[in-house]
């Protein structure tokens, strides 16, 4: 049976972050299958540029959405 695990995606578009929540049923998520599932879940940003892409699992449920901290691009 195949266990979905909850991952909180981080990035920079237009300088700005955000985050998105997503589930995926592997183990991990590579920033880099995590740019494309975003960009295939989320038709906003299917053409966007994303930069700075940041992969965290969520491990209990309760933990929400809460957005780990990106520093301020150069």
């Amino acid at each position: 049976m195949s266990h979905e695990h909850h991952f909180l995606i981080s990035f920079i578009l237009d300088n700005q972050p955000q985050s998105r929540s997503l589930t995926h049923d592997g183990d991990t998520l590579d920033p880099g299958l995590a740019e494309t599932l975003l960009k295939t879940a989320f038709p906003e940003l299917k053409a966007a540029t994303l930069s700075d892409v940041q992969v965290q699992k969520r491990t209990r449920h309760d933990e929400g959405n809460n957005t780990p901290g990106h520093y301020q691009q150069p």
